[in-house]
């Protein structure tokens, strides 16, 4: 276990420190991609993600949603300024040192980034589309859809979901059930010696 720990945590580290260098193309990789989401569903004209005109530091994109504010009032523009990092690179991150770190074979570690990295990037899309189907023009500003909207929002942009989805991703595509037995056995034998 403790091999496992510091293999992750040398991998989760030297990806995280390789942002300043990756960090733009994974910019520009979120960015179509999302913007291929929205064209995909019909949202090309009202939905896009520009290059944030003066990136501060941490918000290097910006959403731009554009809908009917009320019939024949013309359009309302609302624009959400996001963190690529926050959103996708840490997330994407955890989940390849996770597959990476864990002691099992090749063909199996291969086969679960390939298809963690599928999920984890599905949830990235995710968290974006939240920022769109979560705006205050589009659902009725009630009590309820005020405390529903914050509650994804928390999970989604949050620590909570940089975390735990990775987590939860690669414990599906890279653990089986004798895994899950060997680990259970071994931690009840260490019980009770």
């Amino acid at each position: 276990m403790a091999a496992f720990a510091v293999k992750f945590l040398v991998i989760y580290g030297a990806l995280a420190a390789s942002w300043p260098f990756c960090g733009a193309a994974y910019v520009f990789f979120l960015r179509e991609s999302g913007n291929v989401l929205f064209e995909a569903v019909g949202a090309r004209d009202k939905v896009r993600i520009r290059p944030a005109t003066a990136p501060d530091g941490t918000n290097d994109n910006v959403l731009s949603i554009q809908h009917i504010a009320t019939p024949g009032q013309g359009f309302k523009t609302r624009s959400a300024p996001f963190s690529s990092w926050v959103i996708g690179f840490q997330t994407t991150s955890l989940l390849i040192g996770l597959v990476l770190a864990t002691p099992v074979s090749m063909r199996r570690r291969v086969w679960a980034l390939f298809a963690g990295l599928v999920l984890v990037h599905a949830f990235v899309l995710a968290r974006l589309a939240t920022f769109v189907i979560f705006t205050p023009f589009v659902l009725p500003d009630t009590f309820w859809i005020k405390a529903f909207r914050w509650s994804v929002f928390d999970f989604f942009h949050g620590r909570a979901g940089s975390w735990l989805v990775p987590i939860l991703i690669w414990i599906v595509v890279t653990m089986r059930q004798e895994d899950v037995r060997r680990l259970v056995g071994s931690t009840q034998k260490k019980a009770a010696a």
